[in-house]
């Protein structure tokens, strides 16, 4: 019922903006000169995960506009990953915490700044990215008309109804204005500080560069992208007794609870990483040899670093979200309800189904490749 009534919402909401577009039309066949971008602000996602795959766009943006100066408006909480995206000028934040009054003191920083180019890299039906593009007052407004958000955009692009990979999904809207790239793989390093910060942690825990490191985060945004915790468990402990491994519990500050009933019922001795800083989670993921875990914000970052990964896909859309490499294994069950996009599910079938044997499968392919490349 629920899902019935948001669809009508979202029907009645794209008739009643259509309307508005009719008085914005003539404004949207601005001709589009790239000389004249200088200044150009991106309205970024708001999760790990879609700021990992929204790299290859920035990277895109400052190889077609080299002379632009790029500035991205996030979500505080992603903005440790983009101070590390060298295609990125300026990083300019805002949260949850942030008021009314902070945010119209914001709109006018953003509009001081004269931006030529504003594009909202939103590829759903949200508002947000579209009103803070809006109100920058961009000569140039660039995003995905989705029920009815093409009215605040006076470059509207039309999005496809059929699912193709996030990344490709990105970088469509800038083809909107005739730029793209071959390189579409996400990459991300570490800084210096955290790298620094992480090797010492590591080192009081006993974990040195002999050592086979293997993360597991078994959080993730919603409870039906999430693995169930006694198999976790399960893996956690035949890893380390057949390979002998170091396993470190990644975890979020929300994530406490999770990581505690599985902390408990582990056998063995494993380490808990836990509500640290951003940078300090890309760093340590740069240092795993293994990471394990849901579709979620830590496996984007692990593909992006090129660290091996296994990962479990429940209602997920496989076409969007699948991790791309030789070196990304992913245990999925093929259901007539998956992918349903759905946050939480009472029979849970997609992820029920997946055994700790057939995760221990992958995991094993995947360590015979890393201790191999160990030894060369």
């Amino acid at each position: 019922m629920r899902r019935l009534v948001k669809r009508l919402y979202l029907i009645f909401r794209a008739i009643i903006f259509s309307f508005f577009s009719l008085f914005t039309f003539p404004m949207r066949r601005k001709g589009f000169s790239e000389k004249s971008i200088s200044n150009i602000l991106i309205v970024g996602l708001n999760r790990i995960g879609d700021n990992i795959v929204s790299i290859p766009t920035f990277k895109a943006i400052k190889e077609n506009l080299p002379q632009a100066k790029i500035s991205v408006l996030a979500n505080s909480l992603v903005k440790d990953i983009l101070d590390e995206v060298s295609s990125i000028d300026k990083v300019v934040t805002y949260g949850k915490d942030t008021s009314f009054l902070q945010k119209i003191k914001l709109v006018n920083r953003l509009r001081e700044n004269h931006f030529d180019l504003a594009i909202d890299l939103t590829c759903d039906y949200s508002f947000v990215g579209a009103l803070w593009t809006y109100l920058s007052k961009a000569k140039y407004r660039l995003g995905y008309n989705i029920f009815g958000r093409g009215f605040l955009f006076n470059r509207p692009i039309k999005h496809s109804k059929q699912p193709i990979d996030v990344v490709d999904e990105i970088l469509n809207i800038i083809k909107g204005i005739s730029l793209g790239t071959e390189d579409k793989k996400p990459k991300i390093l570490p800084s210096k500080e955290a790298e620094g910060a992480i090797e010492q942690f590591l080192q009081k825990k006993g974990v040195s560069d002999n050592h086979l490191l293997i993360g597991i985060h078994p959080g993730g945004y919603y409870p039906s992208q999430r693995w169930l915790p006694e198999r976790f468990v399960e893996v956690a402990d035949r890893i380390i007794e057949k390979y002998k491994a170091k396993i470190i519990l990644i975890a979020g500050a929300k994530e406490e609870r999770l990581i505690k009933e599985i902390e408990d019922k582990i056998v063995n001795k494993v380490i808990i990483f836990l509500g640290q800083p951003l940078k300090n989670l890309i760093a340590l993921i740069s240092r795993c040899n293994l990471l394990i875990g849901n579709n979620s914000g830590p496996l984007h970052i692990a593909t992006a670093l090129g660290i091996s990964t296994v990962s479990v896909m429940g209602p997920t859309d496989p076409v969007r979200w699948w991790p791309k490499g030789d070196k990304n294994i992913v245990i999925r069950k093929d259901l007539p309800c998956s992918p349903c996009n759905r946050g939480i599910c009472k029979e849970h079938k997609c992820m029920r189904l997946i055994t700790a044997e057939e995760v221990m499968e992958a995991v094993s392919k995947s360590i015979k490749v890393i201790d191999e490349n160990r030894k060369d």
